[in-house]
């Protein structure tokens, strides 16, 4: 019933109880994508990664134990490649741009993996505030560089966190097409009161695609898929 999923490619050259961990993972990924946290049950889960419940808890608690775990995982494989990503952007609009389209596209390219984000992602507080302090961050820094027409508070900070989710749920639906982090970019950079023009260009700039670590599904960073905006 299972398959291979992010966490199992990354733990492929670990131990067997690592393995085993990972593929709990993977299957608590789609049984979230698939149900929603709140349905979502141990007893599925272990049935998802075809192993007995009991060996469920030889390594988790419970199941808010593995949903925190993968929160974790998940906000920590993002943030650390959308900051290798953007290691030597400095300029606020571009960050807030890249970020946002990236995150989405990212999330977008593992269609499991990006539900779980929108169906669990009111029940991940870790992941949610993660996401929250690289928001702050950009944000903030835009203020200080002048190209931002705003005071960064808590409410900003969680409006833009809520847009990329709800972004991000319109085009898993279908009801958004590839450009959906384009248009979002855009917009968000046209409410900080960045000018038009300025918001147009960033956010429909060409990207090259990224991927996380151990995706054997999709191009690497190293080899270019670009996509050329419509606009």
């Amino acid at each position: 019933m299972s398959t291979t999923g992010i966490f199992a490619a990354q733990a492929r050259d670990l131990n067997k109880r690592d393995r085993t961990r990972a593929k709990l993972m993977d299957a608590a990924v789609r049984v979230f994508a698939r149900s929603g946290y709140e349905a979502a049950s141990v007893n599925e889960i272990a049935q998802e990664a075809d192993v007995a419940n009991g060996t469920f808890y030889l390594h988790f608690k419970d199941k808010d134990a593995i949903v925190t775990e993968v929160a974790i995982r998940i906000a920590g494989d993002v943030t650390r490649r959308l900051d290798a990503a953007m290691a030597d952007l400095d300029d606020a609009v571009e960050r807030v741009a890249f970020a946002t389209r990236q995150f989405i596209d990212l999330a977008c390219s593992h269609r499991e993996w990006g539900w779980a984000l929108v169906r669990a992602g009111a029940s991940l507080p870790t992941l949610r505030e993660r996401t929250a302090v690289y928001v702050r961050a950009d944000l903030t820094r835009g203020v200080k560089q002048g190209v931002f027409k705003i005071d960064v508070d808590d409410f900003l900070v969680e409006v833009f966190v809520s847009m990329i989710v709800a972004a991000l749920s319109t085009r898993l639906a279908g009801r958004a097409g590839t450009d959906a982090g384009s248009q979002l970019a855009e917009l968000q950079l046209r409410m900080l009161g960045v000018a038009p023009a300025r918001a147009r260009k960033a956010a429909w700039r060409e990207l090259t695609p990224l991927t996380l670590a151990s995706d054997d599904t999709t191009p690497s960073a190293s080899q270019p898929r670009t996509r050329r905006s419509r606009r």
